[in-house]
């Protein structure tokens, strides 16, 4: 059976970038469901605020860690090029699972405990979808062009070598 041939580096680099978004996007999902389950669930918050806290919580977290680890971006943001953007995507992340948990309160069950397990699922199900549309929004227009990002250049690194780490035998 013929071996399969190395992904390309550009494949390579949004591996990468996917998996750092990943883990990135699970340690804000943390960080934002217990919020959330901890405000609504001792009821301090109703569950519209407690969305809004919980996605609070992880939002500044998320952009640091997929400006700067996903995506390798350094230096200063462009307010119209990324800022603005990524921040209205992330809004309106926001807005839908807010509105979803809502929904979610009214249509759950009465009894407090199997309620605030539903509220919970709705919000992790709402955050799921979002990960892969806003995973595409990032990668394709938010941080898309400009100079190469640090996932893609780890990714070309493995490929690069001096000329002195070549074997003589193999030099043109």
């Amino acid at each position: 059976m013929p071996a399969e041939p190395a992904p390309s580096r550009g494949r390579r680099a949004l591996r990468l970038i996917f998996t750092r978004y990943t883990i990135g996007s699970v340690l804000a999902a943390v960080a934002s469901e217990a919020t959330l389950l901890l405000t609504y669930g001792t009821g301090l918050l109703g569950p519209r605020a407690a969305s809004v806290a919980a996605w609070s919580t992880g939002a500044a977290l998320n952009y640091v860690l997929n400006r700067w680890w996903a995506w390798g971006r350094r230096g200063r943001a462009s307010v119209w090029r990324e800022l603005v953007p990524y921040w209205a995507i992330a809004v309106a992340s926001m807005l839908l699972s807010a509105w979803a948990t809502g929904v979610a309160d009214r249509l759950g069950p009465e009894a407090a405990g199997p309620r605030m397990v539903f509220v919970g699922g709705v919000f992790l199900a709402v955050y799921g979808v979002m990960f892969v549309v806003k995973f595409c929004l990032f990668h394709y227009f938010v941080f898309a062009g400009g100079r190469g990002t640090r996932a893609e250049a780890d990714a070309v690194g493995a490929d690069r070598r001096s000329r002195n780490q070549v074997p003589t035998t193999t030099r043109e």
